[in-house]
């Protein structure tokens, strides 16, 4: 970058006497450099590390000359002091540092400067006022090094939080995926010991406002959706704030291991999935805790259908009315074995409903409902059934009825 640094005209003395004496001085640069580094580490200890000595001492020489340069009046090969303190800004941002300590520097540096231009001119012996005008000179000359700073400090924080969101969606991707090793950048989150997961559904378009959850989650999209990850210690909090922030339904999981987050994942997403289904029944919060047997179930759909038509051949071959009915009744009976009476009660018919209902079930499946192999799949299979056709979904039916024409 060409940068130079200009003084105003109210700041610059263009007089053949002061660049005179700043020519003069300029073999001393090795004296004060000398001076304001060593106060400025006795001041500030973190300048004193041996791997910022260095850069300490380039920075305070740089800067001398280069003041100097601009007072003398003669041309002089640029000498990156900007560039130099705007990367100074730059890399005290990205360490998560504030420039307090380097202005402070700044503030030794003037002082010491003008402790040397009022002594070298009482020795000069020339009498004349020039000092006020050079003390403006440095003054400006150190704001203009403080503003590159900030610049440079600006800059820094900008790709510092760049650098953050990029490491964390790394570590994101690496947990939900199940990845055998965690980024090396992994410290840009503390992974809990228990991982709350939760799905969160989102309106088109919709941007939610999350920065309630500061940086203790990770947050990642995933299609239409948003994925956060939290300490499970923090649940009622996440929900919240996402419920506070407008969004859609969400789903929740907790993993109790690291290596259990894929898991948990799949979990949110598919309780949500089976709220749409009508599966499970509507909710802004579904914790698949709750539901953990129908999450079971329906894990392997294509492994459900093929059961169906396996085991329930019969129940399909009914009429629709008689498939709800008989289904029904059917896995009332499997869950709770209770009498007539008692089932009529539950499903609110008469006794006598019930008992014909079972005489027809009966018909169907006959000595099989005394095989205790068969009552454990049906029941199952029926668990997993009986809420998706009261929800509308007519595949297992349309299945059967194109395998029966085959």
């Amino acid at each position: 970058m060409q940068a130079a640094m200009t003084l105003t005209p109210a700041h610059r003395e263009t007089s053949a006497r002061v660049a005179e004496r700043a020519r003069a001085v300029r073999r001393n640069v090795p004296e004060v450099a000398a001076a304001i580094t060593r106060d400025v580490r006795a001041s500030i200890p973190r300048y004193d590390a041996p791997g910022t000595r260095r850069v300490l001492d380039e920075a305070v020489s740089t800067a001398l000359h280069r003041f100097l340069d601009a007072v003398d009046g003669a041309p002089h090969r640029d000498r990156g002091v900007e560039e130099l303190f705007r990367t100074l800004g730059l890399t005290e941002a990205r360490a998560g540092h504030s420039l307090s300590d380097l202005r402070a520097a700044v503030h030794i540096a003037v002082s010491c400067s003008w402790q040397f231009l009022r002594r070298t001119e009482a020795e000069s012996g020339s009498g004349q006022p020039i000092r006020s005008d050079i003390a403006d000179a440095v003054i400006a000359f150190a704001d203009h090094l403080v503003a590159e700073a900030d610049a440079g400090h600006a800059e820094g924080a900008r790709r510092r939080d760049g650098d953050s969101l990029r490491a964390r969606a790394r570590l994101a991707e690496s947990l939900l995926t199940g990845a055998p090793t965690l980024p090396d950048d992994h410290d840009a989150w503390p992974v809990p010991s228990t991982v709350l997961v939760a799905v969160v559904e989102l309106p088109d378009g919709e941007r939610p406002d999350l920065s309630a959850l500061g940086r203790t989650a990770l947050i990642v999209r995933e299609g239409d959706r948003l994925v956060i990850l939290a300490d499970s210690a923090h649940r009622e909090q996440v929900v919240e704030t996402v419920a506070a922030a407008g969004t859609g339904r969400i789903g929740l999981a907790t993993a109790p291991t690291q290596s259990a987050v894929p898991a948990a994942f799949r979990w949110g997403r598919r309780v949500l999935q089976m709220v749409q289904r009508g599966v499970i029944p509507e909710a802004r919060v579904v914790d698949a805790a709750d539901h953990l047997t129908q999450v079971w179930l329906h894990a392997e759909p294509g492994l459900r259908q093929a059961l169906v038509q396996e085991k329930l051949k019969p129940l399909l071959a009914e009429t629709p009315n008689s498939r709800e009915i008989l289904s029904e009744t059917l896995l009332v009976w499997l869950e709770t074995r209770d009498s007539a009476p008692a089932i009529a009660a539950h499903l609110g018919v008469h006794p006598q409903t019930v008992r014909y209902r079972w005489k027809r079930i009966n018909e169907l499946f006959g000595e099989a409902l005394r095989e205790p192999e068969f009552i454990v799949q049906i029941t199952m299979i029926l668990k997993a059934s009986v809420p998706l056709w009261k929800a509308g979904d007519q595949s297992d039916f349309e299945r059967f009825q194109t395998s029966d024409q085959a």
